[in-house]
């Protein structure tokens, strides 16, 4: 019996030990496996990446960037308004009283869609007051969607059941077109009735610096300090441009403002690469002038 409870006593004992062991190597396997299955995660990401299908679909879910901004501005003198359109005064005050007059257009042209923010005064009847709104287009020639009006004008009261003539600034993929839709000649003579309108396109500008270099405007920034023509990749206006048009006779006028981010990226890589040298070391290899005694 003496021997007993000793004996019981250091089996209790032992049992503790190997039960607190226990739960500390069940505690580390814990630990292990929780890293191992984190690790096998990661692998499977570092896997995923490279396959071209999550790529595609990471390119698709990124924010898309801004590649080109245009802004376009047209002035339309009275000699369009008169002779172009042959307005009558009556048509004139209507269009005073209910069309609106364009400001500018601001066409900022990201991956996948294009947006356009419109700035124009609005008629005389409400203050003439001035009025931004934005537009985006995402151009689908297979359903159609090929273009978008920008701003438009009636230039004369529904007569009937015929439609009316209106002017129109319309936005499409390359280009910017100005149109007209008036009646024929034959049905402003009265001798067909509810013929429809005519379209006459003014001119059309491309969205694109090759298309628009014959319409190439001077620009207020100089290329170089010395006036001479400057490598294009260290010329600011590399990646900016400013083109113009003007047509006395039909009397309108427009003007477009590019900046080209896809190519100030390239003109800002060069910039780094070759920057200009050390002012203090250019001016030292000048040479010095004579002074008089």
């Amino acid at each position: 019996m003496e021997i007993l409870w000793p004996t019981l006593g250091i089996c209790i004992l032992v049992g503790f030990v190997f039960f607190v062991l226990a739960q500390h190597w069940q505690r580390l396997l814990r630990n292990q496996n929780f890293t191992i299955r984190r690790l096998t995660e990661r692998v499977r990401t570092l896997e995923a990446i490279e396959d071209p299908e999550f790529r595609r679909r990471l390119h698709e879910s990124s924010p898309s960037p801004l590649e080109q901004v245009f802004t376009f501005s047209l002035r339309l003198s009275d000699r369009f308004w008169r002779e172009t359109l042959h307005t009558t005064a009556e048509d004139l005050s209507f269009i005073r009283a209910f069309g609106s007059f364009l400001g500018s257009v601001k066409i900022e042209r990201w991956r996948g869609h294009t947006v356009a923010t419109i700035s124009e005064i609005l008629p005389a009847r409400q203050s003439a007051a001035w009025q931004t709104r934005s537009l985006d287009c995402y151009f689908d020639k297979s359903s159609g969607y090929d273009q978008l009006t920008l701003w438009e004008v009636p230039l004369a009261r529904v007569r009937g059941s015929s439609e009316r003539p209106s002017l129109e600034l319309a936005l499409k993929e390359r280009s910017v077109e100005l149109s007209a839709h008036l009646d024929p000649p034959a049905a402003n003579n009265g001798s067909a009735k509810n013929a429809g309108l005519e379209e006459i396109i003014f001119f059309r500008v491309p969205l694109d610096s090759a298309e628009l270099a014959e319409f190439r405007s001077h620009d207020p920034l100089p290329s170089s300090d010395n006036g001479e023509p400057a490598d294009p990749y260290r010329d600011p206006n590399f990646w900016r441009g400013v083109y113009s048009y003007s047509d006395e006779d039909a009397g309108f006028e427009w003007q477009l403002w590019v900046r080209d981010l896809t190519k100030k990226t390239e003109w800002e890589r060069w910039k780094i690469l070759e920057s200009p040298g050390n002012p203090v070391e250019q001016n030292a290899q000048k040479p010095a002038k004579a002074t008089r005694a």
